[in-house]
């Protein structure tokens, strides 16, 4: 279940948005799917990614993308593993929640962890280095999305759209 802090950021920021053009242009932060004429969230989405999505359905959070409910199912094509992949995937054990930069982001299935690419400057496909960044997916929308990780991941200064709204919303605090 999304926790009451993390749904209190998502609404504060999606309000904080047409506040700024370049905000609004460049970040997106969706209400919750709702299931409406008789639509439901795919049963191939894990729960806790369900959870989100009724949440916030997606986001564009500077350069971190979250999958909407109709997106999500058709990008697994990421959790397959590429030819001659150092780092063995498939679609029973992942699920590509999203993107960071360019690179796939991943819910492990077994225990909701979230996993990346950290940036090595090679094609994710490529890389052998593939991290845990947090152990559930609130974690990860907490310390990435909203906390210092942003910057550590994406390699995003201040000027970026997103650390401003990060700022305004007194979640950039310690960062240069």
């Amino acid at each position: 279940m999304t926790s009451t802090e993390l749904a209190t950021l998502l609404a504060a920021a999606r309000d904080l948005l047409p506040q700024n053009m370049d905000w609004e242009m460049m970040n997106q932060v969706p209400k919750g799917f709702s299931g409406g004429f008789g639509k439901s969230l795919d049963p191939s989405i894990p729960d806790p990614y369900q959870d989100y999505l009724k949440t916030a359905n997606g986001g564009i959070f500077g350069r971190i993308v979250l999958f909407d409910a109709k997106s999500a199912p058709l990008s697994q094509f990421y959790a397959e593993t590429p030819p001659g992949a150092p780092v063995p995937l498939g679609q029973d054990e992942w699920y590509c929640i999203g993107k960071v930069n360019e690179d796939p982001l991943f819910m492990r299935r077994a225990d909701q962890s979230v996993w990346g690419f950290p940036d090595r400057g090679v094609v994710w496909s490529q890389s052998p280095d593939f991290e845990q960044w947090s152990k559930d997916l609130d974690g990860f929308l907490l310390e990435y999305v909203f906390g210092p990780g942003y910057a550590r991941i994406t390699g995003a200064d201040d000027t970026d759209p997103w650390s401003q709204v990060r700022r305004e919303l007194g979640r950039a605090a310690g960062e240069s």
